[in-house]
């Protein structure tokens, strides 16, 4: 059979005539214009698939036309891409014909993870898929964009060759396919692959529709690009090597250097500088890529002025290689950042030359991107600067550059690539360790052999590859690199693995020397190549078992909706078989009617590739409604205005209901149904709206049930429940429609009554809800007596602030229970704010411990000498849910007056010692915890029983227990309180005299009672450094302690100077916000953990 390569156009095709033999028209591509001698005719795709050569028939012409051909050629790609054999799909679809799907579903495949576009040359209009929007940074919810738009995503260095390749395509030279970059919006970019043809031409030749697809390629690229670019400086290195080892003068050397470095691109500019007579200018010796006369105009020192500080400066200074990642963001670059713009370079590097050991220069070179030199770049930069310094030695030369060679082999050694060398026959010249350990060869084995029978011989299906047809071979001979991504490389044992590799030729003196030749092995890729294949299969076996519906429907010019295939879900959803949907058909059957006309204006006018998504109601067979969300795309329009849609339908009922009814209990209470705190402020603005306008007043009453605990506690929440409702329907007959009763929670209750002229109209409403609470209510057989306790904030009498009169209708309130309960109060600013304080935080201490509000936080206590943390303060904390986060110094008096404070400090000592312990089980040094005795908690009898139980519930060592008492205590019933100190001491328990000097004058105590330590209030710490008396009270305390031998810790450390003070004098401990704040004890675990390193150091850091 001949075969002519003749480009395919219709003209050509029309004016062909069958030979002798049939003519094979190649249009590239793998498809064919069969001609036989009998004047039939038809299409053929040849492709190869699983290692077969096989044959697919596209159809006869001129029943099918050549741009139906290419259609269906270009289908054919698109399932081997995919992993399929497209002629066992064509099988499949034959076979199963009642399928009105299989050539949509077959479509479907066939662009799945692909960027479509279709362009429209006459308009410049491109329609496209999602995908292919994503890839060029567009918004993918638009189906169309221009051309100007597409080009404009191009990156502004390649456009001109995507221009050229599409023209060759328009002129019918060769299908379009082109790498190329896309700058996406957010500046980042990514390669993409396009393939693309021209669909239709005009009588006389003229393209007038182009089709194609697009698919990312960036991490393939960034490898490919990777191993260029080592590939490419290390033949820069060999050149340079064989330039240094030819006699040239200095200078011409130096020149050809600088040249060999910005060769293809390789670096943007270079140039070696030579230090001067004087040591401290930089003079330059030769340069390449430099625009004008750039280095004549440049001052560049090794000094410390501020030219000195750039990067060549600084390398020949230090010694040491300087990189200059990005010129825009480096400060010190500020001197030559505008001369970096003008040059168009954003990085650099400056390696110091030395000449047996003496830095006398410096290699400079520049790359256009940031942070372009990575660290094998550098190694070889490097390495590179090592030559030079080896050229330039003369008699030092030959050894520096055979150090420079064991680098090289060091560098191909550690490479974990496949690297080998082969002359012009295909003689192996070296080879890397990592070319041996993966085809199983010795070097002896494979160094002066032919490397193409060895690792190349055969294709994956076992069939000869001849040596004339190697890619690495023909490149070679053509002094041109090569990449291949997908080929077989075979090992000694004889088995296979899938290898991407690249060649590179070796010129010497302008004559071809043989090729570096590297790869990877890409098993582990093909492995998750196969296993994305399997994800999406199983994607597709999991929709067609999926709950939502899925269909497929024809829409018409005529606003019909006609359904033709769905899953058998739709009984679910629609209450109607599988049969009676199909059977029915129309969409009209199933929407609701005032739904219709949003759901046909989302589908009407869809075009190919464009998506919609709409809410409606679904009219089930039982007459019920069902809410659904359908989501449609349409797939292909026909010349009759019929366009098939492919969507989903999820009924979404039940979460409407749930939104429903998480809207409604987001502004009413669950229980009784009233309006909760959102909703009543918002029924505020309103009223005050309202009240503004109407020059009329506003009431806010807050109501709380007295004794509603007794109900609860005594009959049941239950009961309690019931007795709420029975509140609340007596709330309403007091109030009007346009007041609001909203329930906080509990037995409170706030009325906002509108439209009030005058206080006796309030004082008659709240006298009549007293009046109706205290009618008998009989709830579960028991009769049941209630009151409440009202308290009133006007408006505008007492603000017009939401949160500032529901806090005085509360003040009120309390005011109306302290008068003795079943009454009402209005709010008067004379009221005793303060008491009312002491009652709120009373009632909410007395819940405090059983809620578990209190937590402890630890502040550290270090030893001054060597930084270490010794011990913890154990400080109380208080967060109330309604209050929030309590001062000790707000609630502690309230708790020493009501008695809690014994019971609070009971728990602060049993958590204490809980917590210390658990440290020490979790393997911490250990640390002593320090706990504040109040006055009242040391003379109850009970307080040496509370310590010895702490200590034996929690395990914890006595002697790390530390107690703190105040002055006073010591000295108040002077024989008791020896007694206990003593007994405490029996425990082992250590004793400590908090915030020593600001009690009683007299030091006799200190004789009397066996205290193991004084601590120095934070008064007379905070100004040591500024007050000469407090100064010399610390400095007393101290030495006192000291006589006494008795330990010291000063509290309130925040300044370096305060703890340089307390060292001076001898002072042991400190604690203070210079070293932490108290810490909870997650918080205190990480600080503990950076205080173990930092203590490596002496004293206090």
């Amino acid at each position: 059979m001949a075969r002519a390569a003749v480009p395919l156009t219709v003209s050509v095709i029309r004016n062909a005539r069958p030979a002798s033999k049939p003519l094979k028209l190649a249009d590239g591509g793998g498809m064919y214009l069969l001609l036989k001698p009998a004047g039939s005719r038809y299409w053929r795709f040849d492709y190869r698939f699983e290692g077969k050569r096989k044959t697919l028939a596209l159809g006869v012409y001129p029943d099918v036309s050549l741009k139906q051909a290419r259609a269906r050629r270009q289908a054919a790609k698109a399932l081997l891409a995919q992993g399929l054999d497209p002629a066992a799909v064509r099988k499949a679809e034959k076979t199963n014909d009642s399928s009105p799907h299989s050539d949509h579903q077959a479509y479907a495949l066939a662009i799945s993870g692909e960027g479509v576009w279709d362009w429209e040359l006459g308009s410049g209009r491109i329609v496209h898929n999602p995908q292919w929007a994503r890839l060029m940074g567009l918004d993918p919810q638009q189906s169309e964009h221009t051309w100007q738009t597409a080009l404009d995503c191009v990156h502004e260095d390649e456009r001109d060759g995507v221009m050229a390749a599409i023209q060759d395509c328009l002129a019918g030279h060769a299908a379009f396919e082109y790498e190329c970059r896309i700058r996406h919006p957010d500046g980042s970019v990514i390669w993409v692959q396009n393939h693309g043809e021209v669909m239709a031409r005009d009588s006389d030749g003229k393209p007038l529709h182009m089709v194609g697809s697009l698919h990312e390629i960036t991490r393939q690229k960034r490898e490919t690009l990777l191993v260029q670019g080592r590939n490419q400086f290390l033949q820069t290195i060999a050149a340079v090597n064989e330039m240094l080892m030819q006699d040239l003068p200095e200078q011409e050397l130096m020149a050809r250097i600088c040249q060999e470095l910005v060769r293809d691109g390789l670096f943007r500019m270079a140039w070696i500088g030579m230090l001067d007579r004087d040591g401290v200018r930089v003079r330059p010796m030769a340069e390449a890529g430099f625009i004008e006369d750039y280095l004549s105009r440049l001052d560049v020192r090794c000094d410390d002025s501020p030219q000195g500080q750039g990067p060549t400066g600084t390398a020949i200074r230090t010694g040491a290689t300087v990189f200059n990642d990005d010129t825009e963001n480096n400060t010190r670059f500020a001197l030559w950042r505008q001369r970096a713009r003008a040059q168009g370079y954003r990085s650099s590097a400056a390696t110091p030359l030395r000449v047996q050991g003496r830095v006398v220069g410096a290699l400079n070179v520049y790359a256009a991107e940031p942070h372009a030199f990575g660290q094998e770049k550098q190694l070889l930069l490097e390495k590179l600067a090592v030559d030079l310094g080896v050229a330039f030695g003369h008699r030092a030369a030959l050894t520096a550059l055979r150090q420079s060679e064991e680098r090289f082999r060091l560098l191909l050694e550690a490479s974990p690539e496949a690297i080998f060398g082969v002359d012009t026959r295909g003689i192996c010249t070296f080879v890397n360790p990592a070319c041996l350990r993966m085809l199983g060869y010795t070097q002896d084995e494979l160094l002066g052999k032919h490397m193409h029978p060895l690792i190349h011989h055969s294709y994956p299906d076992g069939q000869p590859y001849p040596v004339e047809q190697c890619h690495v071979r023909c490149s070679t001979l053509e002094g041109r690199p090569t990449h291949i991504e997908n080929e077989v490389h075979w090992r000694k044992d004889g088995s296979s693995f899938p290898v991407e590799y690249w060649s590179h030729p070796i010129f010497r003196d302008g004559a071809l020397m043989g090729a570096v030749v590297n790869f990877v092995d890409i098993t582990e890729r093909k492995r998750m190549e196969q296993a994305l294949r399997v994800s999406e299969e199983r994607y597709r076996l999991i929709s067609n078992v999926a709950t939502d519906l899925l269909y497929s429907c024809i829409h018409s010019d005529a606003g019909f909706a006609t359904i033709d295939w769905a899953t058998a879900s739709t009984e679910r959803i629609f209450g109607y078989t599988l049969d009676e949907i199909l059977a029915r058909g129309c969409w009209r059957h199933f929407v609701h009617p005032d739904d219709l006309p949003e759901f046909d204006r989302n589908i009407r006018y869809l075009v190919p590739g464009q998506r919609s998504e709409c809410e409606l109601r679904i009219l089930a067979r039982d007459g019920s409604i069902h809410y659904a969300r359908a989501y449609s795309r349409a797939m292909e329009s026909d010349a009759a205005g019929k366009t098939r849609l492919y969507g989903a339908c999820q009924d979404i009922t039940e979460r409407r209901q749930a939104e429903a009814r998480i809207e409604f209990l987001a502004h009413h209470d669950a229980l009784t149904g009233l309006p909760n705190r959102v909703l009543l402020r918002d029924r505020f603005a309103q009223a005050l709206s309202l009240s503004e306008r109407a020059k009329t007043r506003i009431a806010v009453l807050f109501l709380d049930l007295d004794n509603f605990k007794v109900v609860n506690d005594t009959l049941g929440h239950a009961s309690g429940d019931l007795l709420l409702q029975q509140v609340v329907k007596r709330l309403s007959h007091c109030t009007r429609e346009s007041d609001t009763i909203s329930r906080q929670g509990g037995d409170e209750f706030i009325l906002l009554l509108n439209d009030i002229p005058n206080q006796e109209t309030v004082e008659r409403i709240a006298g009549e809800i007293l009046q109706r609470l205290a009618d008998p209510v009989e709830i579960d057989g028991h009769v049941l007596n209630t009151s409440g306790s009202i308290g009133i904030a006007m408006v505008p009498e007492d603000g017009r602030d939401f949160d500032s009169l529901l806090q005085k209708a509360d003040t009120a309130m309390y005011n109306a229970k302290e008068a003795g309960r079943n009454a009402y109060r209005f709010y008067d600013e004379q009221m005793n704010v303060q008491a009312h304080e002491h009652l709120l935080l009373q009632n909410r201490l007395h819940q405090a411990l059983t809620r578990a509000e209190f937590s402890l936080h630890y502040q550290p206590q270090l030893a001054i000498d060597s930084g270490q943390v010794i011990g913890v303060e154990a400080l109380l904390r208080w967060n109330n849910p309604e209050l929030g986060e309590v001062a000790p110094a707000r609630f502690m008096p309230v708790a020493e007056d009501c008695g809690l404070i014994v019971p609070i400090g009971v728990w602060v000592l049993e958590e204490a010692c809980r917590q210390a312990q658990s440290w020490r089980k979790s393997g911490w040094p250990e640390l002593g915890i320090a706990v504040n005795l109040s006055a009242l908690q040391f003379r109850r009898p009970g307080l040496v029983d509370s310590v010895a139980g702490a200590l034996e519930q929690s395990g914890l060592p006595p002697h790390l227990l530390e107690l703190e008492l105040t002055e006073s205590i010591l000295l108040q019933d002077a024989e008791n309180t020896l007694d206990t100190v003593r007994r405490l001491k029996a425990l082992g328990v250590r004793l400590s005299i908090d915030d020593f000097g600001t009690g009683y004058s007299s030091l006799s105590y200190l004789k009397r009672f066996a205290v193991d330590k004084l601590k120095i209030d934070r008064s007379f710490v905070r100004d040591i450094s500024t007050d000469p008396d407090d100064a010399a009270i610390v400095r007393a305390v101290i030495q006192l302690a000291r006589s006494l031998r008795l330990g010291t810790l000063a509290e309130g450390v925040e300044t370096q100077e305060q703890l340089a003070f307390l060292r001076e004098e001898g002072c042991q401990e400190a604690q203070g916000f210079l070293f932490s704040r108290p810490l909870a004890a997650p918080a205190l675990k990480a600080f503990l953990s950076e205080r173990m390193a930092a203590t490596s150091q002496a004293g206090v850091s």
